[in-house]
């Protein structure tokens, strides 16, 4: 009788009869380069796809069976494993409210969909989950940031939505510290605070800017020389006379030449011309 109780037992546990299974797969951050992967109070981890595809008999199908993930911090993951086998266990601890006092439960539930959607083989696209995608959010279950500068681990679950009882999980995470954000006055400023690279680059640069500027001051000094040697010295005062060559000489102006030519002479008597009087109008005009 014992030992029929105890097959019983491990098939409830195996099929998840009653009982949560436990999938030996654990979240992470994607391994690959990506902006924004891990910052002070957000972090991008892999996908849950093929986490909960070897299951079966479980009490809702991959059609209906919902994925959520659990973030948590400091105490959240004890308080979590001791509320995952209540019903309701996605409004046992709402977001806005998870992590803003001492009392806090310090985890909260996001979902992510259906389980036919992260089913094998993982399709081309997306393959991660950005955790606090939905920033400074107020409902029960949304996507938000997590506190700034903590230590957080993560689980997916499996959700059964008709009861809203846990039915399947993964194992946590590790602990993923996020960046703290420091204060601006206890950044070192100085050399000392400084890269080798950060000083040689500075350097260099501020030998380029000195040539540069050496070379406009040459070219100012050589443009100025050049306009002050063409500029013609004016004496404040003076009148420079014009020579009018051509009413001084009383000698008339003589091509050279044609000096070797002969003179020609000039007719000394005047031409009269001949009135309409001096004509007789009663000749012809071929005896004029």
């Amino acid at each position: 009788m014992a030992l029929l109780f105890y097959v019983v037992l491990c098939l409830s546990v195996r099929t998840g009869l009653g009982q949560i299974v436990t999938v030996n797969n654990t979240p992470a951050i994607i391994p690959f380069s990506l902006a924004g992967k891990l910052t002070s109070n957000s972090v991008i981890l892999m996908s849950p796809s093929c986490y909960f595809d070897s299951l079966t008999s479980l009490s809702c199908t991959s059609a209906t069976c919902e994925i959520w993930l659990v973030p948590a911090i400091d105490t959240g993951v004890s308080t979590y494993d001791a509320d995952k086998t209540i019903s309701n266990i996605d409004s046992l601890s709402p977001y806005p409210t998870a992590f803003s006092s001492n009392t806090s439960k310090k985890y909260f539930l996001t979902k992510l969909g259906l389980q036919k959607d992260y089913l094998c083989p993982i399709v081309n696209g997306p393959n991660y989950f950005r955790v606090g995608s939905d920033g400074g959010c107020s409902t029960t279950n949304c996507n938000g940031v997590l506190p700034v500068g903590s230590t957080a681990r993560f689980k997916y679950v499996l959700i059964n939505p008709a009861t809203r009882t846990v039915v399947a999980e993964s194992l946590w995470s590790n602990n993923i510290p996020l960046y703290s954000l420091k204060d601006p006055d206890s950044i070192d400023d100085g050399l000392a605070g400084r890269s080798a690279a950060m000083i040689v680059i500075t350097s260099i640069l501020c030998s380029f800017l000195a040539l540069l500027l050496l070379l406009l001051l040459i070219l100012l000094i050589y443009v100025l020389c050049c306009r002050k040697e063409k500029q013609e010295i004016q004496v404040p005062g003076s009148v420079r006379m014009y020579d009018t060559h051509n009413l001084k000489g009383p000698s008339p102006y003589v091509n050279p030449a044609y000096e070797d030519e002969p003179q020609r002479t000039t007719a000394t008597n005047p031409i009269r011309l001949k009135s309409y009087a001096d004509y007789d109008l009663t000749k012809p005009a071929t005896e004029l």
